[in-house]
């Protein structure tokens, strides 16, 4: 028993030899089995519009009105408007094939693949013989055997050049006087290095050549009806090369769209001469040669009935061809030129841009209106039979053949369906046409959905045949046959070439979230059947059962028809903030669910405002769930915290979404997929900020769940901002430790505790003993490192610190930071090469130099050591130097030795009073710290000359040095002075004082001479 599970009624290699987009394609039998009754519209011409008469009319009217009606010159011209692909060249072919036979005819027929010069011609002039048409056509096919492609674009190209600077300023008014002449558009034509440019593959020029020697095959795609824009030369490559006159005419096209335009449409006007000269058709030969074969045909008694497929093809000679059809029949009251009728199919953007004087004749031979096929349904008319009948009667033709319908010969064959095994179940579920043809693999809802999404964007309920039958029939009975068979139609892909669009409803994501949870097997081609076969409905059930039995799909459980409706999709007029009396949402928050939702099943974007609104409620959710102990740092004020975790898509990416061209949002911590899940999440995000009934309780768990989840996210980027991990802050901390050491408070081997302390002093208070003992690099080193120090502390209590509230850190986590700090310790010296936190920079400004202060500070030290020991000898007490200088200073004063002038005596007195006090340790501990640096078997020497370097020696060293440089200078003064006395009372004070000096030089290891 037969079975639609998978059934084709059809075999797609016969469907695609019988249904074609092109009307010029198929044979007389299929084009008229497949034939479907237009529906037509009369429209007065007004001005370059068209305007709507009442009423439509069929195929038949159409007939009807150009075989009868009369004109009083003798030619009607009945032009058929309508976009590409509308059934103009459909409308003129049926009228050629309902046309009957007679004597009193003659039909010349222009087809739409027919449009060579070549061709054209030969169809214009069949049937009639003279000398100058026969010239005419050996002229012609000269022409078209005798030129290639590119030599006729090069002579198309030079012969608008002549064209162009034959005209002069007064041929022409407004801006175009200021391209015409030799210097104007024919100096750019003219200019080698343009015409190169105008001659790339692509360019309108090659592309008219090749349509003037060739016809047009049935798959090539529609050409251009003349320059546009795109055709001038603004983009010239390497534009130094062309001409000076090009040039500066270039920069005026570029600076004025009024220019363009005009410079267009003078290339144009003087397109057909250019191509009459190239071709050797001449001014006025083609109009002569059709008014030879019009009196011919008047000599025969016979009317003349053209059919152009489509008049803006037939390049180069429509004026010509015009002038020639509209020539009145009669002369003098005399008959001359054969009746002709003529219907032509023209584009509506070609007809509107005809020239004017065309213009005027078209309307004149018009009587008064054309026929125009550009017709846009309603959305309430959309689901009407015309789209029901046009499908159907060609599914019958896929079903039976083209060799099949070649044996009606033209009569309507019969319905496929009638003997199909499967046809009641197929009808009953997927419908039929009035005239019996089964829509199946459709149905009225998918076609119209589905036409809808293939026609033009801005007129999206226009029906346009060869855009059905091309992007909605063909590719389903042929491309998708195979999927149908093997129960996997419609495929994933099926959506995204056929989109929903913003007048039709989309499968809510609700409904397409309760197919996810009852379909465990083929959700996504269950949404697709649904939305497209189903109409979108808002109960998953809701389908005819027939359907899923032909796609494949098994009935949902009973529980899935429980669904109700919850958010209404109708928007109301309110401003309020809650639900309004009816149950109804506020038209703004109404508006951002749509767009919510519109996002998840059109695939539309996500406008920014609502995308911003939707991270800035994810992110603060994770911010508020923030501990700020894993791990343990200072808690951040929310504007501090937005710098590292913004509201934007580096932290919440939402795909196809606005505002995701953003740095940094591929690698955004949390990311949302666009599909129906996170559409029912983020509309429960909004209903649940604004108060309103109807955020699912699962959604506001996901978010809370999120908020805990992420927080290692918020962790790893609050640290990458402020750049605090654990190897930023260990480089912190040995920033830190140096700048101690420079300061004399912190020096390897000092205990962590010490360490610590020193490391977070902002150092404001601190200020070195031993300042005279600096060098001065080593103090501008210090200087400016304490300028930026506070800001670098700061960051290390912010990294591993714990405040109140937000407000100044009051502990420290030691647990992490002892670990950073002793790794900072290990190593005292600063390589310029290792990265560097941008709030560390300030202060190691010239840290590249630290091991050279170093050197410098360590000589510096070792020559005052060197000093000191000079006047003190290791095995010296100090404040026995100080008692002996004193004592001596005593003894000189009473016979006249002691320093000169009050203010010598008053520092000396000073000095050695100062030196009492001073600690004389620090003289050996420096000593100690020397030494060793330069025991050969120290560990760690680098340490060791640190310590040296860093450690504050205190003001007591400056003071010692100075204390003994400053006694030893007066002893040498005053025992040379003992020296100089000869009285015998001067020579016993001498001698007595210098008894006193000689027991202090013997203390600070001079000595004295004793012949002295």
């Amino acid at each position: 028993m037969a079975d639609l599970r998978g059934y084709l009624c059809w075999a797609p290699e016969t469907a695609s030899a019988t249904i074609n987009t092109e009307a010029i394609n198929p044979s007389p039998a299929v084009f008229l089995a497949t034939h479907t009754p237009l529906t037509i519209r009369r429209a007065r011409i007004q001005g370059r519009s068209l305007v709507s008469m009442d009423g439509t009319v069929d195929e038949k009217a159409v007939l009807k009105d150009f075989l009868e009606r009369r004109s009083d010159t003798g030619t009607l011209l009945m032009p058929v408007v309508g976009d590409t692909g509308s059934g103009k060249s459909h409308l003129v072919r049926w009228v050629r094939e309902s046309i009957p036979p007679s004597e009193n005819y003659r039909v010349i027929y222009l087809e739409k693949s027919q449009t060579s010069l070549k061709a054209v011609v030969h169809g214009l002039l069949e049937g009639v013989e003279s000398e100058s048409l026969s010239k005419l056509r050996a002229d012609i096919d000269s022409f078209s055997s005798g030129l290639d492609e590119t030599g006729l674009a090069r002579r198309l190209i030079n012969a608008l050049n002549e064209a162009l600077a034959s005209t002069t300023p007064k041929d022409v008014s407004g801006p175009t006087r200021a391209l015409v002449g030799p210097r104007g558009l024919a100096a750019i034509l003219q200019d080698p290095h343009i015409q190169e440019h105008l001659l790339t593959h692509g360019r309108y020029v090659p592309q008219l050549a090749a349509h003037l020697l060739h016809n047009r095959s049935a798959d090539s795609p529609d050409r251009s009806t003349g320059f546009t824009v795109d055709d001038l030369p603004l983009n010239v490559r390497e534009i130094e090369k062309a001409a000076q006159v090009s040039r500066k005419l270039l920069e005026m096209l570029l600076s004025t769209p009024d220019l363009q335009t005009a410079a267009i449409d003078l290339l144009n006007q003087y397109l057909e001469t250019a191509i009459q000269t190239v071709s050797n058709l001449g001014a006025g030969r083609l109009q002569e040669a059709m008014l030879q074969v019009r009196e011919e045909y008047a000599r025969q008694g016979k009317e003349i009935i053209l059919l152009v497929e489509d008049f803006a093809l037939i390049r180069g000679v429509q004026r010509e061809l015009l002038d020639a059809l509209t020539e009145s029949a009669t002369r003098e009251g005399k008959m001359r030129y054969a009746r002709m009728r003529t219907l032509m199919a023209v584009t509506t953007g070609y007809f509107h841009d005809l020239p004017e004087t065309v213009m005027s004749r078209v309307a004149a031979a018009t009587t008064g209106y054309v026929y125009d096929l550009d017709l846009v349904y309603s959305k309430e008319d959309a689901d009407t039979e015309q789209i029901a009948t046009f499908v159907g009667r060609y599914l019958n033709a896929a079903r039976l053949g083209h060799e099949e319908l070649e044996r009606f010969n033209g009569q309507r064959p019969p319905n496929h369906c009638e003997a199909c095994p499967v046809r009641t179940m197929c009808h009953d579920s997927f419908g039929q046409s009035e005239e019996g043809h089964g829509l199946y693999p459709f149905n009225r809802s998918a076609l119209v959905r589905m036409i809808h999404s293939v026609a033009p964007a801005d007129k999206p309920w226009a029906f346009v045949p060869r855009t059905v039958l091309g992007s909605v029939v063909r590719p389903i009975l042929v491309e998708h046959s195979q999927e149908i068979a093997e129960l996997s139609f419609p495929d994933p892909h099926f959506k995204e070439r056929f989109p929903t669009g913003p007048e039709l409803p989309a499968l809510s994501s609700a409904v397409a979230e309760l197919i996810n949870t009852y379909d465990h097997i083929d959700p996504e081609r269950r949404k697709n059947v649904l939305e497209f076969w189903g109409n979108a409905p808002s109960d998953p059930t809701d389908i005819d059962s027939g359907i899923l039995h032909a796609f494949g799909l098994q009935p949902l459980p009973d529980e899935a028809r429980q669904y109700k409706q919850s958010r209404p999709r109708q928007a109301r007029t309110s401003g309020s903030p809650s639900k309004t009396t009816d149950g109804s949402f506020p038209e703004r928050l109404q508006r951002r669910l749509g767009a919510i939702e519109d996002w998840a099943t059109r695939n539309q974007p996500l406008p920014q405002p609502i995308a911003n609104e939707l991270r800035s409620i994810i992110a603060d959710t994770v911010l508020r769930r923030y501990t700020w102990c894993s791990p343990l740092m200072k808690e951040l004020t929310k504007g501090e915290v937005g710098l590292a975790w913004p509201n934007s898509s580096v932290v919440v990416s939402i795909e196809g979404a606005g505002g995701e061209n953003r740095p940094g949002t591929d690698k955004a911590p949390i990311k949302f997929q666009r599909n129906t899940l996170n559409s029912q999440f983020f509309q429960s995000l909004l209903l649940a900020r604004e108060g309103v009934e109807g955020a699912r309780a699962e959604d506001l768990r996901r978010l809370a769940h999120l908020g805990e989840a992420k927080a290692k996210d918020l962790t790893a980027r609050l640290q990458q901002h402020f750049e605090i991990s654990e190897a930023e802050l260990t480089v912190g901390f040995r920033a830190s430790l140096i700048g101690a050491a420079l300061a004399g408070k912190a020096w390897p081997g000092m205990d962590d505790a010490d360490l610590l302390t020193a490391a977070l002093d902002d150092g404001r208070t601190w200020k070195r003993g031993d300042q005279n003992l600096r060098t001065a690099q080593w103090r501008q080193l210090l200087e400016r490192h304490l300028q930026h120090r506070k800001a670098l502390v700061d960051r290390i209590r912010i990294g591993l610190g714990i405040s109140q509230g937000t407000g100044a850190v009051q502990m420290i986590d030691a647990a992490r930071a002892l670990p950073l700090l002793r790794r900072a310790a290990s190593d005292w010296t600063w390589s310029a090469e290792q990265p560097v936190p941008s709030w560390v920079k300030g202060a190691v400004l010239g840290f590249a130099a630290w091991n050279t202060r170093l050197e410098e500070q360590l000589t510096g030290l070792a020559s005052t050591l060197g000093t000191i020991r000079q006047h003190l000898p290791r095995d010296i007490s100090g404040r026995d130097s100080v008692e002996a200088v004193l004592l001596a200073l005593k003894e000189a004063d009473k016979v006249g030795l002691s320093p000169k002038g009050s203010g010598e005596k008053d520092r000396l007195n000073a000095l050695i009073s100062e030196a009492g006090k001073a600690n004389w340790q620090v003289v050996s501990a420096l000593e100690r710290d020397l030494n060793k640096i330069l025991v050969d078997d120290v560990t760690d020497a680098g340490a060791a000359r640190v310590r040296a370097a860093a450690r504050d020696r205190s003001e007591s060293l400056v003071i010692i040095e100075e204390f003994l440089v400053e006694a030893d200078r007066w002893l040498t003064y005053a025992l040379d002075d003992a020296a100089a006395r000869s009285d015998s009372v001067g020579d016993a004070a001498a001698l007595e004082v210098r008894s006193v000096l000689n027991e202090w030089a013997e203390l600070s290891g001079l000595g004295t001479d004793e012949n002295d």
